[in-house]
């Protein structure tokens, strides 16, 4: 399947760093370049564009977009949950940097506004946009095409509440027909937003009697550095701690929780007094100083890490004996009203030694098999003499799927899916395999169907995709065959047809 950009094709490539390049098979003719742009593009960083490289290798010109650190969008919507405060960082950082082209003599309809070209730093509003140094297309309205179509595309993915204010909100932003005003009605709808409410729903989780405002509830400042931020989050059913609670109070022996005389045997702590605790801790020095006396007679790595071990396990010691007091662990008396130990009956028949084992009688092989019609049934009674097929007529063909070892048994699991991600995945995030390593990602690959077959694509993982021994290139498609070897992190993976 061709992919192409603006007549165009892109792929990505590794070449000491992540590229994405976009290139025509006999070559990009420098007269569909525009020589204006490409030279503001070398002598300007422009800001929130992805860095490009224009190269010529045998009078044939390719355009290089450097990806290090950064993500593409269509993954992270994958990963990450997307709220209306997102969305609205989003887009305004979108427009934002579509706005400044002008500064620098760019056409708004060289930007390439869809999610596989948008590009996410550390935040939201940290985007990075691609531009294409061409002629300029003669279509004034392209960019707001595209971005209602972003827009689009990007509400699928909230949640239900957010979708219909961020629909509301698209029905005010398709009627702009400037970027200035796109801007202006972005702010705007995001200034209607009720912090008096906000703030009055707050002072209801609040004592009556407390002035102070717990810290998971508290408002962030509604803009800042011109971009809308979110507000903390928020979860109502949680227990408010309050600010003045006081380290003291919860380390005091009181306050140490026991445990329920119902639910096991009891823990309670007893106190020291000041002269014991500092026996104790002299005893503690001590301990430590002869160990580290002993490491630096006999010094060797191990020893290094054994004399530091016990040392940092000595010191834990101190400090619980010196605010939880010296654990005790009471046992109670058979009899008494706590639960005890559960007691398993021994079996009521134990197995005689003496008594001799009886020995099964020997079976008569001859008169076995002259009975044995007596004992089976013929399965078609028409035809007695002929011989019964018990299994399939024919093998089933599988299909595409997946095969690992495991434990010496060998795991399939079918592509049913024309999209396959595989990855670690988590509460919010689900998988078609997940991988229990450590070191996955949330969503390390994915294998997708297309007119020619397979093809798989690491999406953006930290430790990388093997495909026959080769690391892939993040988001680049590889085609797959029959027997092909997919290992991530240490787990290693069969292609089948």
């Amino acid at each position: 399947m061709t992919q192409e950009v603006f007549g165009l094709r892109y792929e990505f490539v590794y070449r000491h760093g992540h590229y994405m390049v976009l290139y025509k098979e006999d070559g990009l003719d420098s007269k569909t370049l525009s020589t204006l742009q490409v030279r503001m593009l070398e002598a300007n960083d422009v800001p929130n564009l992805l860095p490009l490289e224009i190269q010529e290798v045998d009078f044939r010109i390719s355009l290089l977009y450097n990806l290090s650190a950064k993500r593409m969008l269509a993954h992270v919507l994958k990963v990450e949950e997307l709220s209306k405060q997102h969305f609205a960082k989003l887009m305004y950082a979108i427009v934002c940097a579509v706005g400044e082209s002008k500064n620098y003599m760019l056409f708004e309809s060289g930007y390439v506004l869809k999610d596989n070209f948008i590009f996410i730093g550390s935040d939201w509003s940290d985007v990075y946009l691609t531009y294409v140094p061409l002629e300029p297309i003669d279509v004034e309205d392209s960019v707001f095409k595209s971005l209602e179509s972003l827009m689009k595309q990007l509400s699928q993915k909230l949640n239900d509440d957010d979708r219909v204010v961020v629909v509301s909100w698209m029905e005010t932003l398709s009627r702009n027909q400037s970027l200035q005003g796109f801007k202006e009605n972005l702010l705007a709808l995001m200034d209607e937003q009720p912090l008096v409410q906000e703030a009055f729903q707050i002072s209801n989780h609040v004592d009556e009697h407390s002035t102070e405002i717990p810290l998971n509830m508290q408002l962030s400042p509604a803009k800042e550095n011109g971009l809308p931020k979110p507000l903390w989050k928020r979860d109502e059913g949680q227990q408010q701690v309050r600010i003045n609670t006081s380290i003291e109070e919860l380390l005091q022996p009181n306050n140490v929780p026991k445990m329920n005389k119902e639910q096991g045997n009891p823990v309670s702590f007893i106190a020291l007094s000041g002269r014991s605790r500092t026996i104790v801790l002299t005893a503690v020095i001590l301990l430590i100083a002869f160990l580290w006396q002993n490491y630096f007679t006999y010094p060797s790595t191990g020893t290094l890490q054994i004399t530091a071990g016990i040392s940092i396990l000595l010191m834990n010691v101190w400090f619980i004996i010196q605010f939880l007091g010296l654990p005790r662990f009471q046992r109670h008396a058979k009899g008494s009203t706590g639960v005890n130990l559960p007691i398993f009956p021994v079996a009521e028949k134990q197995l005689d030694l003496n008594q001799a084992t009886p020995t099964p009688e020997p079976i008569n092989i001859q008169n076995y098999y002259e009975n044995l019609h007596k004992h089976t049934t013929l399965l078609n009674h028409k035809k007695p003499n002929a011989t019964v097929f018990l299994g399939r007529l024919m093998n089933q063909p599988l299909g595409a799927r997946i095969e690992w070892q495991t434990e010496g048994n060998t795991k399939t699991v079918p592509l049913n899916k024309d999209h396959f991600t595989m990855g670690r995945g988590d509460a919010s995030l689900k998988v078609d395999y997940v991988l229990e390593e450590a070191g996955a990602s949330r969503i390390h690959a994915e294998i997708m169907k297309n007119e020619e077959g397979y093809v798989i694509k690491d999406t953006g993982s930290t430790n990388g995709t093997y495909l026959n021994g080769e690391p892939l290139v993040t988001y680049q498609s590889y085609p797959l065959k029959d027997g092909d070897e997919i290992r991530i992190v240490r787990q290693e993976i069969k292609f089948r047809l």
